[in-house]
């Protein structure tokens, strides 16, 4: 009886999961691509922490970004998310997870052809899913395997964050949610 209610109770949980995930995919049928207009700026930063290293963006002058003497990135752009989607980038193609290049011709986007930009485009993603297992732990320690169960539900649903969480949206919003809520589980713990 304990053991189907484990089981149960874990099969709740992925189902969470992957309502998570289906829901922030549902822009794919829409094609791979970046949405708005910073998202494309944090992918340019984390291109070139994976290109040249994670601390190359400090003295870097993005030149395709401002005209005529671009854009200085070390002045103005916070390195988290494209330092934490580069490592993330590193660790998955070290594992050879990271998705490589897209060449359907319906969901076809110039920069589908590079891993990099790929691997931005579903971070949003990822990071929204880990985000609910997140909270999920953190309701257990409040209240019990039910409160967790409820809010990773209602995180997985809510509309404000699925809007800064969906796929194409490479934000710092998908790094800064998750950090607060581990941060949080952690000094509860």
């Amino acid at each position: 009886d304990v053991y189907k209610r484990q089981l149960m109770h874990i099969a709740i949980l992925m189902l969470i999961l992957v309502i998570a995930a289906t829901i922030r995919l549902l822009p794919l049928q829409w094609g791979v691509q970046l949405s708005e207009f910073d998202p494309h700026i944090h992918y340019r930063v984390t291109k070139h922490m994976v290109d040249n290293g994670f601390f190359a963006w400090t003295s870097w002058t993005d030149t395709m970004s401002w005209y005529p003497g671009g854009q200085n990135i070390g002045g103005v752009i916070y390195p988290g998310l494209a330092a934490s989607a580069a490592f993330l980038y590193q660790i998955a193609n070290a594992l050879n997870l990271a998705p490589g290049p897209i060449l359907s011709s319906e969901l076809y986007h110039p920069l589908t052809a590079d891993p990099v930009f790929n691997f931005c485009v579903f971070f949003p993603v990822i990071m929204a899913v880990l985000t609910v297992l997140v909270i999920y732990f953190v309701g257990k320690d409040f209240g019990g395997k039910e409160v967790g169960l409820f809010s990773a539900f209602f995180l997985a649903l809510s509309s404000a964050y699925i809007s800064r969480t969906s796929l194409g949206f490479f934000d710092d919003e998908t790094v800064g949610i998750f950090g607060i809520l581990l941060f949080s589980f952690f000094f509860l713990r």
